[in-house]
């Protein structure tokens, strides 16, 4: 994916048994990876756009990303775009993939019966039970326009924490609704129960701008903050209060 994770559990085990559980979650983002990356001239999505591969005839998990991008483009009225570069370019679903195998992947380790974990893959993190008896995760959100420092720092019990930005990328995400690039806002970071949805919400969100903090007030459980190109904080109802 272009980026880097790390996987942190918490529960008083032996090695022997979360080292497996690791393994799968990498050998989970591989297999992902392979069917997704629009850098891997046999994934699926490179196949689709090459027109070696029809969409209809793309694996169970192709179909169902992109039935949820789909869905995000018709709620979000385009913000949220599959096609980056127009009606008639490339599919790339890289907006919603990553938090979307990121969680599929960090199941394994409930699986394997570990409850106190994190997993973070390019600053998306999915969190389960407690770091610690009865406390929270501290999960810092970086400054877009001073490099190395924290701008807030949010306490989550569980769940999912998604950033989407300039700080790491630069210029990287395209509002096909105005033909450029997104950049109405430096930072956004959403918290929900869902990586899936978070992730895919901070994209969305930082396409719209300051009216997306608004839209994204009708999706339950769902919270934002935005840093501003000018440093100011913005966040939705719940977090202000």
């Amino acid at each position: 994916m272009g980026t880097v994770g790390s996987m942190h559990v918490y529960d008083d085990v032996a090695a022997e048994l979360v080292e497996p559980a690791l393994d799968e979650v990498v050998r989970e983002l591989d297999r992902l990876e392979a069917l997704f990356s629009t850098y891997r001239p046999d994934s699926e999505v490179s196949r689709i756009n090459a027109g070696e591969l029809a969409l209809a005839a793309a694996s169970e998990e192709v179909l169902d990303v992109f039935d949820a991008c789909t869905w995000l483009e018709q709620v979000s009225a385009g913000a949220f775009d599959v096609r980056p570069d127009g009606p008639a370019g490339a599919v790339d679903p890289a907006g919603f993939v990553k938090g979307w195998a990121t969680e599929r992947a960090a199941a394994a380790l409930t699986r394997h019966g570990l409850e106190h974990w994190y997993v973070s893959v390019g600053g998306d993190i999915v969190m389960h039970g407690e770091p610690a008896p009865g406390a929270r995760w501290d999960v810092g959100i970086a400054d877009p326009l001073h490099p190395g420092t924290l701008r807030a720092t949010l306490h989550v019990e569980a769940g999912a924490v998604a950033t989407s930005g300039t700080a790491e990328r630069g210029l990287h995400l395209w509002d096909t609704r105005h033909g450029g690039t997104a950049h109405a806002l430096a930072s956004v970071t959403v918290a929900g129960p869902s990586l899936t949805w978070a992730d895919a919400f901070a994209t969305t969100v930082f396409v719209m701008g300051r009216s997306g903090l608004g839209w994204l007030e009708r999706f339950e459980g769902y919270h934002a903050v935005a840093v501003c190109l000018d440093g100011e904080l913005v966040c939705t109802s719940a977090l202000a209060a």
